[in-house]
């Protein structure tokens, strides 16, 4: 999955309902996935919740990897998906989203910027120009340590691969 399928999905999906679907901006993504918090993660700032509300890298990955399951790269559980599960089998964040964090990272509609310093807190979104987009990622996944596994953590690609997928947001 890339963000080029994303948009294509987007388009594709607002075309047959009629409606306005896009992917949802870093800004609106990360408001989402605190749900009103104030900690690194929704659930808090411990690594346990995770056990509750998140597929992240753990106890059922660490053997498939054939790797030493250390506290600093896997989380110190075995969820029982050691890569992608179904949308909604962990419990949702306080405001009823499932999956903010963990399972997959999500394009934001967002091009990759190293800093929010000089960003216009009114824009919906941050595009550049160019051919050699890199687009911003957020929520971590089911590859993700617990460093990465936290409401403000960012990231850039462009490629397709397992670890990363999409949520849609919609304007009403």
């Amino acid at each position: 999955m890339g963000p080029e399928d994303a948009d294509a999905f987007v388009r594709w999906l607002s075309s047959v309902t009629k409606k306005d679907y896009r992917l949802p901006s870093e800004a609106e993504w990360e408001f989402a996935c605190r749900a009103g918090t104030t900690t690194a993660r929704f659930w808090g700032d411990d690594r346990e919740g995770a056990r509750k509300y998140a597929n992240v890298s753990d106890l059922s990955l660490a053997p498939v990897l054939k790797m030493d399951p250390k506290p600093e790269r896997f989380f110190q559980h075995d969820d029982g998906y050691p890569f992608t599960s179904t949308v909604a089998a962990f419990d949702p964040n306080p405001w009823g989203l499932y999956d903010m964090l963990g399972n997959v990272w999500e394009w934001m509609a967002d091009d990759w910027f190293d800093s929010h310093e000089d960003a216009d807190c009114t824009d919906t979104k941050r595009t550049t120009t160019g051919s050699n987009r890199l687009r911003v990622v957020r929520g971590a996944s089911w590859f993700s340590g617990p460093w990465f596994v936290r409401s403000a953590s960012r990231g850039r690609d462009g490629d397709r691969d397992t670890t990363s997928g999409f949520r849609l947001a919609r304007t009403l």
